[in-house]
């Protein structure tokens, strides 16, 4: 074979090849680029429900992930399958393959099998708290798995969300702002910090072009932590805009907790199987 044809034969490998390598690598949302404009607290509130995941049950067919707490860092990887307001599955494995763990949670039990050490427990959503230090029911988790709209003032929900939250535009972004936020910058000017011990602050940024939330801040005066939330990379699954990885840190006087979530390959309203069968030999342990 001549030097000129086999260039052109690799010449024509490479093109194939730069091809494939674009068409499967996924192109990202670029956030900030639209400019917010004024809009009502009611119709903001309504465009972010509208442009929200539909979605009857996602699988999260594949994730990893990176988890600290305290300096201590583990990476996994796993999946997770959601019925919407019904039950959260989520299978993790080591990242070298073996299997760790599995957890079924509904609204209002978490149970959870640990391939590891051979034992299971069942408990109510007080887990969260324990094991997450942060106070979670079933449909805020369930909202920050899938980028919604969620609020951690217990007291506040059955309050219209609107009358909770006050809309602005702050640096070009959309943001909620928790009602109270007014009355807890005053206190902390004051420097009157004991008055906090009641009120929770919580803030949602939304960027214009997508109507997504991209950023959720959560302080808790009475046990002074701090939570945030943070979403990028947004893509498209399904025709479904969707931020393929997530940011979730926790932070208080004693512990610092984070972990960073990258999604692949989702799935949106099949008809899923939530397999979680307890082996007879495993041992029930009480958490």
């Amino acid at each position: 074979m001549s030097n000129k044809k086999y260039s052109k034969i690799v010449l024509r490998a490479l093109i194939i090849i730069i091809a494939l390598f674009q068409f499967s690598c996924k192109s990202f949302y670029e956030l900030g680029i639209a400019k917010a404009k004024p809009i009502s607290d009611a119709k903001l509130y309504s465009g972010l429900v509208d442009s929200s995941l539909n979605y009857q049950s996602l699988f999260i067919k594949r994730f990893t992930a990176n988890f600290s707490v305290d300096g201590i860092s583990k990476s996994f990887k796993g999946s997770i399958k959601i019925e919407k307001d019904s039950l959260i599955w989520i299978d993790i494995t080591a990242s070298v393959g073996i299997p760790v763990a599995r957890l079924l949670i509904s609204p209002d039990s978490v149970k959870m099998i640990n391939r590891l050490k051979k034992n299971y427990f069942v408990d109510d959503l007080d887990f969260f708290s324990e094991k997450l230090n942060v106070d979670l029911d079933f449909y805020a988790f369930q909202s920050i798995l899938t980028n919604s709209i969620f609020r951690m003032d217990n007291e506040e929900k059955e309050k219209a969300f609107i009358r909770s939250f006050n809309g602005k535009i702050v640096n070009n972004k959309y943001v909620f702002i928790s009602e109270k936020s007014r009355k807890i910058d005053r206190k902390l000017k004051k420097d009157k910090l004991r008055k906090l011990n009641n009120s929770n602050y919580q803030r949602i940024d939304i960027d214009p072009s997508l109507l997504r939330i991209t950023d959720i801040l959560v302080k808790e005066f009475d046990d002074s932590r701090e939570i945030s939330l943070k979403y990028r990379d947004f893509t498209v699954f399904e025709n479904q805009k969707f931020p393929q990885r997530l940011i979730f840190k926790v932070k208080d006087p004693k512990h610092l907790l984070s972990c960073n979530i990258k999604f692949n390959k989702l799935a949106f309203s099949e008809d899923l199987k939530f397999s979680f069968t307890i082996p007879e030999k495993y041992e029930r342990i009480y958490p």
